[in-house]
């Protein structure tokens, strides 16, 4: 893959990625361990997050993902394995720093939307007077406030709430960005604009970790992906690394009315119609040259792709079931 390590399969032995050595480490997850009662809800979990990265933490309902973030926030303690942030254990002032967006959202629906902001960005140590108000008004016209921000917050559309608590994890300028779900319940131009602003973070150097269950959604933002299943860690890696783990592709092609022909000359192939066109998964070696010479010669080619699997697809393949 050019000089780029294959994808991992951890086996929660705490031994480092591929990145390890290419990027500055800041978080470290290391065969962390959590059981409530008779539930081991994580199985010795180990990843590693650069700084100014972006990691997906995927998998199905139930899969620990929100217990590992938890402890990455020192909310609650691993039961084995540690946190690292900069080689140092995560204490409570160093998780104080640290912004949180939790799935269950809890904002104090009587204060106003400037109230809100200004009472957590005081809890995290901002100091209040003429620099946080202007920060307040920066982030609220960012992202589209600025007409509800007089607003008491139960006053508000769902989606609006959920910007106003986005804003309560980041006004403070954490170095790390806890994100549980945050695009759930977002209309498409809500969702672009706290896409941007993550990546803006993270350029700016805020390492971020969140949660979805959008793959397209980690696949566009993310640098990195950790797919959790069961609390074990199943796949790691850059997002090209997983898409490339299966050692397959995906073959598209549209020739109006003749592609079960052309794949009738490869009866090999496992094919799926996909309303306009027909896919294929084939080998990373299969000849896709012939397909597209048998396509030409039938008809109009308007569509012919050859592209690893998304990760829709190696989520469906690796977890193999409905949540």
């Amino acid at each position: 893959m050019g000089g780029v390590s294959r994808i991992t399969q951890h086996e929660g032995d705490g031994t480092g990625p591929p990145w390890v050595g290419r990027w500055d480490l800041v978080l470290e997850v290391a065969g962390v361990g959590k059981s409530f009662g008779d539930v081991q809800a994580v199985k010795g979990i180990s990843f590693q997050v650069p700084a100014g990265k972006i990691l997906g933490l995927v998998g199905p309902n139930g899969a620990g993902k929100t217990t590992t973030m938890r402890m990455i926030l020192n909310i609650i303690g691993p039961d084995r394995g540690r946190v690292l942030w900069q080689g140092r254990p995560v204490t409570l002032g160093v998780s104080r720093t640290f912004g949180y967006l939790p799935e269950e959202r809890g904002l104090y629906p009587r204060m106003t939307v400037r109230e809100e902001l200004r009472f957590f960005a005081q809890l995290h140590g901002v100091a209040d007077g003429r620099q946080l108000d202007r920060e307040i008004e920066r982030w609220i016209d960012r992202v589209a406030l600025t007409e509800h921000a007089s607003k008491r917050v139960d006053e508000l559309s769902k989606g609006n709430a959920q910007k106003v608590q986005f804003l309560v994890s980041l006004l403070h300028r954490p170095p790390l960005l806890v994100l549980d779900e945050p695009f759930a319940g977002l209309d498409p131009v809500n969702v672009r604009i706290l896409k941007d602003v993550v990546r803006e973070l993270a350029a700016g150097g805020t390492t971020v970790v969140f949660s979805s269950h959008r793959m397209d959604h980690v696949e566009e933002l993310c640098d990195l992906v950790c797919l959790i299943d069961r609390g074990e860690l199943r796949l790691e890696g850059t997002v090209d690394e997983v898409r490339q783990s299966t050692g397959e592709h995906l073959l598209r092609l549209e020739v109006p009315g003749h592609e079960e022909q052309v794949f009738s000359l490869f009866p090999e192939l496992q094919v799926t119609h996909r309303g306009t066109y027909w896919e294929a998964r084939i080998p990373r070696d299969f000849p896709t040259r012939r397909v597209l010479e048998e396509a030409l010669r039938l008809g109009e080619v308007r569509r012919f792709e050859v592209a690893p699997p998304s990760l829709e697809d190696i989520y469906v393949h690796t977890v193999g079931r409905v949540d």
